[in-house]
């Protein structure tokens, strides 16, 4: 299969996986989790049946409380109970009259944070996610300098970048949907998901990108620039596949079998290497092709 001449394909897939991101991003917006949003959250199992609606009722009569408690069900009689950032004391009272009110229960974790941290985290985060990315595009196209100026070493950087937006803003859109579906949230795990994937992706990419520099140098007469990248596409393509699958089956064995409580991180390392091996060769190499032709044609 010619990858490269079939671009317009890729092109309309990417295209409509982004603007359906996009969309579900603007319909549901962010589930954020209690590290960006601050609070205090703890795991509780209740002594004698207990039911979501009794919890709701106790909480909705509290005077403390200015925002809805999320409440997760969970098997054992155990629920995951998050409120907002209040002080200790409250929070102690609020527990004390939780038993008193509803039911004796055990506290098998708890956890707070406050409501300024969570804005610090939040944030770090996207100056992580945009340092990244500058850094990247600096990277690439300090890597990439000495390619022959009609080819313009900056493009190599420009679709590294947006091969990695695209990454993002898939991912981001799938755990959106999944935080509208199964309450999923964006917390700092997801964004540490986040920056792994960015450098699988661009490492996938240079990958690729490095072998349409080398094949530059030893472009034949009769070539021409789609021919050399799509050369380079098919060079790496084995490369780049068995690179994702050996990293994949572990990842997916321990979703499988590991602990309930990171399924959701291992989840978004899996979805953002099947994303970011996708852009990798069928994305930014292709891009390449289109922008030189772009530029030819002004």
């Amino acid at each position: 299969m010619n990858i490269t001449s079939l671009r317009r394909l890729w092109f309309s897939i990417s295209a409509a996986l982004v603007l359906a991101s996009l969309a579900v991003v603007g319909v549901f917006g962010l589930n954020l989790g209690l590290d960006f949003t601050g609070g205090a959250r703890w795991d509780v199992q209740f002594e004698e049946p207990t039911t979501a609606a009794e919890l709701n009722s106790f909480f909705a009569n509290r005077p403390e409380l200015s925002q809805e408690v999320a409440i997760q069900a969970s098997t054992d009689n155990t629920y995951l109970i998050t409120i907002e950032d209040l002080p200790d004391a409250e929070i102690q009272t609020i527990g004390t009259a939780l038993a008193a009110e509803v039911g004796a229960y055990e506290q098998t974790s708890y956890r707070k944070v406050d409501s300024a941290i969570g804005q610090s985290f939040k944030q770090k985060s996207l100056y992580a996610i945009a340092t990244a990315l500058i850094g990247i595009i600096l990277f690439v196209a300090f890597a990439f300098r000495k390619i022959p100026a009609a080819i313009n070493p900056w493009r190599f950087g420009g679709v590294a970048i947006m091969a990695l937006l695209h990454d993002i803003i898939i991912v981001l859109g799938i755990f959106v949907l999944l935080g509208a579906l199964l309450d999923v949230e964006l917390d700092l795990p997801f964004i540490t998901a986040l920056l792994a994937t960015l450098g699988f992706s661009v490492n996938d990419t240079i990958v690729v990108l490095d072998r349409v520099r080398e094949n530059i140098r030893l472009q034949k007469a009769n070539e021409t620039f789609e021919d050399t990248v799509e050369k380079s596409v098919q060079q790496t393509l084995w490369r780049s596949l068995n690179t994702s699958v050996s990293t994949l089956l572990p990842l997916i064995a321990l979703f499988i079998f590991g602990a309930e409580s990171i399924s959701f991180f291992v989840l978004a390392l899996i979805v953002g290497i099947l994303i970011g091996t996708y852009s990798s060769i069928f994305l930014a190499a292709p891009m390449l092709v289109e922008w030189k032709l772009w530029a030819d044609k002004k």
